[in-house]
């Protein structure tokens, strides 16, 4: 009798043990580049970059059930990888304009404070090719936006003040597509009523042409840092979309597009 309730109570340790144990995850290292370049089959390399980040380190669960360290680790190891590209693609659109990516990512863990790990991450900046077999005005649109943007400060406050065309529904168009392409560039985009509020309370008056001194100011009082202005000219095969970038402060000409239609 003696023995069997030694055996249970031995069997409770035991058990008691396990379920107390955690597993200690170390942090996940990298061995191959996450986003290889290789899967970016129309990407240009534009240059290195680097960042230091912080990602949380989850730690594991009872020694019981060893598939969830596994699942544990690989959860840590893409949380990172994630964190690393998110780090790496903030700095690179600070110093690189156009479609960018971040390609043959590695990280190194560096320490630990708390619950967060810090690391140090590197990659390659490319430039990925045109996907868009887009013509006409939706093709000239994305073309135009990404010149007259290039010299752009990165999370720059943007004023679409006056594009100018024919029929109002391809301007409405253009400025839409213009809002979009470059929100999704890093930038802040003014809203279409407050500047119809700001160009009403200023009796700018209602000319097709826009002056560069009108435009700049507009985009000032709306707290804008740069104001784009454009038009449709030309006819038939001449034909182009034209758009031109101001400083809001001092009405200097910082970016300029001119793609056929």
């Amino acid at each position: 009798m003696k023995k069997l309730v030694f055996g249970v109570d031995l069997l409770l340790l035991v058990g008691l043990f396990l379920s107390c144990t955690t597993i200690v995850m170390s942090p996940p290292t990298t061995t191959d580049p996450y986003r290889p370049l290789n899967s970016l089959p129309n990407a240009n390399v534009v240059g290195p970059i680097q960042a230091v980040f912080e990602s949380a380190l989850r730690l594991g669960g009872s020694v019981q059930i060893y598939p969830k360290a596994a699942d544990l680790w690989r959860s840590n190891f893409n949380q990172v990888s994630e964190a690393a590209y998110t780090a790496l693609l903030e700095s690179a659109k600070k110093e690189h304009r156009g479609n960018i990516d971040i390609v043959d990512i590695s990280w190194v863990y560096i320490t630990r404070d708390g619950g967060m790990s810090q690391y140090s991450a590197n990659g390659r900046v490319v430039l990925l090719g045109s996907s868009s077999t887009a013509t006409g005005v939706e093709g000239a649109v994305e073309r135009a936006a990404q010149n007259v943007s290039e010299n752009f400060t990165y999370g720059a406050r943007i004023a679409i003040v006056q594009i100018t065309t024919q029929d109002r529904s391809t301007r409405e168009f253009i400025t839409g597509e213009l809002e979009y392409i470059l929100q999704r560039q890093g930038f802040y985009i003014v809203d279409r009523a407050e500047l119809d509020r700001i160009w009403t309370e200023q009796n700018f008056g209602m000319s097709t042409d826009v002056d560069d001194i009108t435009a700049a100011l507009a985009g000032h009082i709306a707290g804008a840092s740069i104001v784009i202005t454009g038009r449709i000219d030309g006819e038939g095969s001449l034909r182009r979309l034209r758009l031109r970038a101001l400083n809001t402060e001092t009405a200097q000409v910082i970016g300029t597009a001119s793609e056929p239609l």
